[in-house]
């Protein structure tokens, strides 16, 4: 038989016994110990511009879709236009002097593009996927047919944000059509005024 002693022993020792079994689920490591850790990259460039280009939109990736080959072997030889944007931040357009350096006042902003033109028609950007016979054409914020190397038209800016819309379309070049991939590349630069 249990003695009163003995029941207290047997309580205690069952409660040391859970408490120990809960401890061991507990999910909490102790204070110090390594959860998980990693680095993080922080880039970018400090430029000399009335207005900061919005993260990400130094390197737009503009998705051309799937584009029909009849399209361009026959009737328009062109797709749809494809709009992205470049968006312009925290624009200041007033004139000021920093130290002993003068930035003049601007209102408007224009936009150059370049790349490596298309063998077969100049005018348009080359492609250097596996599709044959087509090129990319760059258009600018009012729908005008840009060249390789042109320059838009005037873009009126305000001061804070703004949207330049652009566009682009895949576009038969002189060259027979074939099936394949589409890649090209254009580098813009903006030109304040």
């Amino acid at each position: 038989m249990f003695n009163t002693k003995n029941k207290t022993l047997v309580i205690a020792l069952s409660a040391l016994i859970s408490a120990s079994a809960f401890a061991a689920d507990d999910p909490t490591p102790p204070a110090g110990a390594d959860n998980g850790s990693g680095r993080i990259h922080f880039t970018g460039t400090v430029i000399n511009a009335p207005c900061s280009v919005a993260a990400g939109d130094e390197d737009i990736n503009v998705n051309m879709g799937q584009v029909a080959n009849k399209v361009l072997e026959s009737g328009s030889k062109y797709s749809q236009n494809v709009n992205y944007t470049i968006h312009l931040q925290d624009c200041d357009l007033a004139a000021q002097t920093v130290g002993t350096v003068g930035y003049p006042a601007v209102s408007k902003v224009a936009v150059s593009f370049t790349g490596t033109p298309d063998s077969s028609a100049t005018e348009l950007l080359a492609n250097t996927g596996s599709a044959k016979g087509a090129g990319i054409r760059l258009i600018d914020a009012n729908g005008d047919l840009l060249k390789v190397g042109d320059t838009s038209k005037d873009i009126d800016l305000v001061t804070g944000n703004n949207n330049l819309v652009f566009a682009a379309r895949v576009e038969a070049n002189t060259q027979p059509v074939a099936t394949g991939t589409l890649v090209s590349q254009a580098t813009y630069a903006l030109n304040y005024k």
